[in-house]
């Protein structure tokens, strides 16, 4: 029992650091499941991150609706599918409007394409 307390004496330090500082403005890449929605919208609570949420519209209110979360009042960037998620939250962060990224439910090779493309990544 012991250690349970201290696991969470760690995270709850670690979570008031991180309180000092603003939100992250956070592109989050396609978060089309219940856990990596359910994460960011944690995140955002818990006010670590300013979430963009960038998806295909369909899938994400779907997923939002099925997991019982609201969304209505997060800013989201449509895309067409995963890759064009991963393409599109590079642009915000390249444009200034995202600071982070934040993986969602695809692939990490696709968000990493789309990070060291050669004309739109982030090199």
């Amino acid at each position: 029992m012991d250690r349970v307390e201290h696991h969470g004496d760690k995270y709850q330090r670690v979570l008031a650091m991180a309180r000092r500082h603003p939100p992250v403005v956070t592109a989050v890449v396609h978060p089309c499941d219940d856990v990596s929605l359910a994460g960011a919208v944690e995140a955002h609570r818990l006010g670590l991150i300013d979430p963009i949420l960038v998806a295909p519209p369909a899938r994400l209110q779907a997923e939002a609706a099925a997991a019982g979360i609201d969304i209505s009042g997060l800013p989201q960037v449509a895309s067409e599918h995963s890759h064009d998620s991963a393409a599109k939250a590079v642009a915000l962060v390249r444009e200034g409007k995202a600071e982070a990224l934040m993986k969602g439910s695809l692939h990490t090779d696709e968000v990493m394409g789309a990070v060291v493309a050669h004309d739109s990544g982030l090199r």
